[in-house]
C-alpha cells in the first residue's frame, strides 16, 4: 500500500483554508500586544482545534488494517462480482472512515455506491461491501481500493490508494453448438481389432488363459466352472482426442479484435462440447498469454483440463509470442493418435505449411476462420477445406 496524501481538494471549514490560518496568527499577534485576552483565547482556541485535527489525521492510518477480497475470481462476462473491505481501527484514536473501490469502467463496473463511509471508534472493525460486473473478457486486476480517514470534524482527511494484485479472470461467452463429429481413433493411433490397449469393461468372451496375459486378465468365475484358467477377451479401447489449436497471427495482421474475440468464443464452446461428451481435450496457442502461463494444455480427459482452457482462452492477448509450428516442434511427441481443429483469421499461403505438417503426421484436421471472404483461391485449394466459425452456433 502506498504512503497517505492528504486531500488538497477537500474543504469543510474556512479555519483550515491557508490565509485564513495566517490572518489568525496575525490577529494573534494584534491581541497580544493590545492584551485583548477574550480574543486572543478565542483565537488559540480555534489554532488548537485546527492543530489537534490535522494531528489526529495523520495518524489516523497507525494501527488501521485494511483487507479486501473478492468472493470469486472466475466469472463469465455479465457475472457479479462481490468485493468485501473489511478495516479494523486497532487503536483508541477513534477515526472516521470512507472507502470505495474505483474501476475504469470499460473491463469491471461498479453496481453500488462508489464510497461508502461510516466512523469507527476505538478497537473495531467494520465491512464495506461493493458488488462490480465483469463486462467482457480477460484477465484484469481488481481495481483500486481507496481508503480515506480523517479526523472527527473531517478537517483534515488523508487518502491512500491500494491497488490489488488479485487476477480477476473473465471467461470467454459459451454458447450453444451444432453438434459435429470427428474421426475416431483408437490408443496409438490404431484403430479397431489391431489396436494394443484393451478396454476391460467390453468383454466380448473368454478363451484358455495364455501365459503371456497379465493376471488382472483372468477371468476368475469361468476358471472356476470349467476348472481350467479362462482369460477375459475384451474389445479394444477407443477413445477421441480433440486438439483445439488458434493462431493469432492474422488476427493481429489484420487487427481484428471483433472476429478475435468471437473465435475465442466459439473455442471456449467447442472445448464444452466435447468435454461434456467425455473426449479428451487439449488446447495449442501461439498467443501471448498474461501471466506468463504456458501456450499448451496437454490432452486429458477431466474438469480441470476444461478450466484451465477456458483460463487460457482469457488470458490471451491478439499478438504471437512466437510461429505456430515451433508450438508444435516442442509439443510433437503428444501429436499421435489425435484430431486437431484448426481456428485462424482467414486461410492464405502460410497455412500451407501446417498443412503439409498435419499430413505428415497423418492427423485429420478441421479448420475454421473468421473471414471466409478472405481466402485466396491461389492455395492449392486449401480454402475449400475451411469452415466459417459462425456456423457452428445454434
Amino acid at each position: 500500500m502506498a504512503d497517505d496524501q492528504p486531500v488538497q481538494t477537500h474543504f469543510t471549514t474556512i479555519f483550515i483554508a491557508p490565509p485564513i490560518v495566517v490572518l489568525a496568527f496575525a490577529f494573534l499577534f494584534v491581541s497580544l500586544l493590545t492584551r485583548q485576552v477574550q480574543m486572543t483565547v478565542m483565537i488559540l482556541l480555534i489554532l488548537g482545534l485546527i492543530g489537534l485535527t490535522k494531528l489526529w489525521s495523520r495518524h489516523g492510518f497507525s494501527d488501521l488494517v485494511v483487507e479486501s477480497k473478492p468472493d470469486k475470481t472466475r466469472v463469465f462476462p455479465g457475472e457479479r462480482i462481490r468485493v468485501e473491505i473489511l478495516a479494523q481501527n486497532n487503536k483508541v484514536l477513534p477515526v472516521w472512515l470512507e472507502a470505495g473501490v474505483v474501476t475504469d469502467g470499460t473491463e469491471l463496473v461498479s453496481e453500488t455506491e462508489v464510497l461508502e463511509t461510516c466512523f469507527l471508534l476505538w478497537f473495531q472493525e467494520t465491512q464495506f461491501t461493493f458488488d462490480l460486473t465483469a463486462l467482457k473478457r480477460g484477465c484484469f486486476n481488481m481495481g483500486q481500493a481507496h481508503i480515506t480517514v480523517s479526523d472527527l470534524f473531517r478537517f483534515f482527511p488523508r487518502e491512500r490508494v491500494r491497488t490489488d494484485t488479485t487476477d480477476i479472470i473473465v471467461f470467454p461467452k459459451v454458447f450453444p453448438i451444432r453438434p459435429f463429429s470427428l474421426p475416431e481413433h483408437g490408443f496409438f493411433g490404431v484403430p479397431g481389432a489391431r489396436s494394443p490397449v484393451k478396454d476391460p469393461i467390453y468383454i466380448l468372451g473368454t478363451r484358455d488363459y495364455q501365459s503371456f496375459t497379465p493376471v488382472r486378465h483372468i477371468h476368475w468365475k469361468a476358471s472356476a466352472r470349467q476348472a481350467k484358467l479362462k482369460e477375459k477377451i475384451c474389445e479394444p479401447s477407443v477413445q477421441e482426442k480433440i486438439l483445439i489449436v488458434v493462431d493469432v497471427d492474422l488476427f493481429s495482421f489484420h487487427d481484428a479484435g471483433d472476429d478475435f474475440e468471437r473465435m475465442l468464443e466459439a473455442v471456449a464452446s467447442m472445448a464444452v462440447y466435447f468435454e461434456d461428451r467425455g473426449n479428451s481435450v487439449g488446447f495449442m496457442t501461439n498467443a501471448a498469454i498474461k501471466g506468463d502461463k504456458p501456450g499448451f494444455i496437454p490432452l486429458r480427459r477431466n474438469f480441470e483440463t476444461l478450466s484451465q482452457i477456458l483460463e487460457t482462452l482469457s488470458r490471451m492477448e491478439m499478438k504471437p509470442e512466437k510461429r505456430l509450428s515451433e508450438v508444435f516442434a516442442q509439443h510433437i511427441s503428444v501429436l499421435w493418435g489425435i484430431n486437431c481443429i484448426f481456428c485462424s483469421h482467414s486461410m492464405d499461403a502460410s497455412i500451407m505449411e501446417m498443412k503439409d505438417f498435419y499430413a505428415g503426421k497423418r492427423i485429420p484436421v478441421k479448420y475454421f476462420v473468421s473471414r471466409v471472404s478472405d481466402m485466396e483461391d491461389d492455395t492449392g485449394g486449401i480454402s475449400n477445406l475451411a469452415q466459417p466459425v459462425e456456423s457452428i452456433f445454434v
